[in-house]
């Protein structure tokens, strides 16, 4: 199982995002918008330059750790880990874009990681390498991806994005290929708490 931890935009949240796309990159088209060829031509469309696709807006989401492939025994000390996870509920707000060259993508993210996030992250690779799973080792930068195959010509945004988002849980999420494109279907979901009183903390362990 492809797997990722995350944060999940709720309905109104992404509809809200995939508005201000739409009127703020009108250049991003989405899958079912971009042009179908014929199977003796296909050669020819996968020699040109790629067509900029907007990512669907039931995909959007922050990734706090990409997992890569899972076994069972992994998944397993994975869930054991996380359950012991203890992090504030997430603010933020989505208000600048960017554009990655090397994975061709454009993204919203907030200007400031909020400190809750930023523990959450560390709290959540800590625990994938406790079950044996490599992760990233970088600079963590949330993020929600609007387009791949973007080129470095694609001109900016008309305006900027003013989204706020608020996360009271995180997610195992699976990525799974249909012929339709990628979805991410949520297969485990953790709970986002305030402060704990100091027995639970020393029964977690966190003080």
């Amino acid at each position: 199982m492809r797997c990722f931890i995350g944060l999940d935009l709720t309905a109104q949240q992404k509809l809200a995002l995939q508005s201000w796309q739409q009127k703020a990159l009108p250049e991003i088209r989405s899958r079912n918008q971009t042009p179908s060829a014929k199977r003796h031509i296909k050669d020819a469309i996968r020699n040109a330059p790629a067509i900029p696709v907007a990512v669907p807006a039931a995909n959007y989401h922050i990734t706090l750790a990409f997992l890569g492939h899972l076994s069972s025994k992994q998944q397993e000390s994975l869930i054991m880990r996380l359950d012991e996870v203890h992090a504030h509920p997430v603010m933020l707000q989505l208000n600048r874009t960017g554009y990655w060259q090397k994975p061709k993508i454009v993204f919203v993210a907030p200007e400031q990681t909020p400190p809750s996030l930023g523990s959450l992250h560390t709290q959540i690779r800590k625990a994938a390498r406790e079950a044996g799973i490599e992760t990233e080792n970088r600079d963590y930068h949330p993020h929600v991806t609007l387009m791949r195959k973007a080129p470095p010509s694609l001109p900016p945004p008309l305006f900027a994005p003013d989204i706020t988002c608020e996360f009271n849980a995180f997610h195992l999420f699976e990525s799974v290929s249909t012929p339709n494109g990628v979805s991410y279907p949520i297969r485990r979901s953790w709970k986002l708490a305030p402060d704990l009183n100091v027995r639970e903390k020393l029964r977690r362990g966190l003080i």
